[in-house]
């Protein structure tokens, strides 16, 4: 085994966008890098991500007119968040995000034109497609002599010496077993725990039966082996569901193999969500993280986004979440001339849902929706739309866990803390395993934005814990 695997500055447990920009920071800083992912292919949950960044004064916001800062960025993630989440993370995301963005660009993604999405006053949604974005990313490893990519490789336990200091992980790959010695230290990017039910039932009970679609390897790996350690944990009572997911064989309900994730996000368009009885059930312009609590109250849990030609015209490819016309061509929507055929397509009654929209067109020509208050498309931003030009559309759609956005504390500097708030030398974390971010909200790109950010935190700062290592122990050796 040759010595880079027994021996590295900084292990990077995670093949995702945090573990990717983690890898590429280190080595940026000289070190040397072991980039570890337990499945056949990188990308984790960001691979099927709709790929949002949530980004503030952008070039692309000023192409669009839309008027921005950093500032305003950083008193809606906090609004979003309930109040929860921590201000120095949030604060550090905001200082950190323009220099990310052009980081991100000058790396191969691609960005497309800005949108709106859940949880934001102003189109600040910097859409890439999820997969060009990890492959951008995996090029630039692959070709960074300092990393060195191991997938189907996971990591099973944290080394510790005797005053609690991280100094390596063990690692296992097929029948091969191993323990790799890290000089400056480990950083965990390896993402929530959405597949594992026994975290699901212990930290969020009521999605026990929700669809996972999480990255394949987001079992809480990383989450446990720091726990081991007495890491503290954050925003672990705020784990919810995502809502839009398409059922993609309504009325049958059950996933099969081979399943693709759709997406979809019509109620920020306009459309509204109705239940099985026909009926709306919540304000449409929530949060998706909200409304899937709302859809998870419903009968067997199953909701329809209804909406017309006007909002289907407004479908673009990127970002995913607004590709209407892809999930028509996948047979995911149904199409009718008339709301009464519509309802016949989706099983529902079909004088009910008429009433239902002819009562929120009357919401919206007086301005005021007297069921649930609704008054913008998506935080704020927009008016709502009457729905009136056919054909019509229904999404039959359910609540299910894409991602945990819960985990171990975390300082600025991405060092995890143990449960008294003292840091654990040699631990960092970053993505979707960090918590104490988004508290009791999500804003819409903050998740990969996090990611990005606080990987390449991570990866730097466990590069230079290595550098001032190796420094030291060349003074006291006497070498030059």
């Amino acid at each position: 085994m040759d010595e880079q695997l027994l021996n590295t500055d900084v292990a990077v447990l995670g093949g995702g966008l945090a573990g990717h920009c983690a890898a590429l920071a280190a080595a940026e800083q000289g070190a040397s890098v072991l980039l570890l992912e337990k499945c056949a292919e990188p990308g984790g949950s960001s691979a099927t991500s709709a790929g949002s960044f949530a980004l503030a004064g952008t070039d692309l916001q000023a192409a669009a007119g839309v008027e921005d800062s950093p500032q305003k960025l950083a008193e809606e993630l906090m609004r979003v968040s309930g109040g929860h989440a921590e201000p120095a993370l949030v604060q550090m995301y905001v200082e950190r995000q323009a220099d990310t963005y052009e980081w991100l660009k000058r790396h191969g993604v691609v960005f497309h034109k800005i949108t709106l999405s859940s949880s934001t006053s102003v189109p600040r949604t910097h859409p890439t497609n999820s997969r060009q974005l990890i492959s951008a990313l995996h090029e630039r490893v692959m070709n960074q002599p300092l990393i060195r990519y191991l997938p189907n490789t996971r990591a099973t336990r944290l080394k510790v010496d005797g005053d609690g200091r991280v100094r390596g992980v063990h690692l296992q790959s097929g029948e091969r077993r191993w323990e790799t010695t890290v000089r400056g230290g480990v950083v965990i990017a390896t993402g929530g725990f959405s597949r594992s039910r026994d975290l699901i039932r212990k930290f969020a009970p009521e999605l026990s039966s929700a669809p996972a679609w999480g990255g394949a390897g987001n079992e809480g790996d990383g989450l446990t082996m720091a726990w081991a350690l007495g890491a503290d944990v954050a925003d672990m009572g705020f784990v919810t569901g995502t809502f839009g997911v398409a059922i993609n064989h309504y009325p049958d309900t059950e996933a099969r193999a081979g399943d693709e994730l759709l997406l979809r996000m019509a109620m920020y368009r306009g459309g509204i969500a109705v239940n099985l009885d026909a009926q709306r059930f919540a304000d449409e312009s929530l949060s998706y993280k909200k409304l899937a609590t709302a859809c998870l109250y419903q009968p067997r849990g199953i909701a329809f986004q209804i909406f017309d030609q006007a909002i289907m015209d407004q479908s673009v490819a990127n970002p995913s979440v607004n590709d209407f016309k892809g999930a028509f061509d996948k047979g995911v929507i149904k199409k009718a001339d008339s709301w009464d055929d519509l309802a016949r397509e989706i099983g529902i009654d079909g004088p009910a849902l008429q009433e239902t929209v002819r009562r929120y067109n009357g919401f919206v020509s007086t301005g005021k929706d007297l069921e649930f208050a609704r008054e913008s498309l998506s935080g704020g931003f927009g008016r709502p739309v009457a729905l009136q030009t056919a054909p019509f559309y229904a999404l039959p759609c359910s609540a299910a866990v894409l991602s945990t956005y819960a985990g171990l504390r975390v300082s600025t500097a991405m060092q995890v803390r143990n449960v008294f708030g003292d840091t654990i030398e040699g631990l960092y974390a970053a993505g979707e395993v960090v918590g104490g971010f988004h508290g009791a909200g999500y804003m819409s790109g903050s998740s990969l934005g996090k990611a990005a950010i606080f990987g390449r935190v991570a990866g730097a700062q466990a590069a230079e814990r290595a550098a001032t290592k190796s420094a030291l122990e060349q003074r006291q050796s006497g070498s030059p």
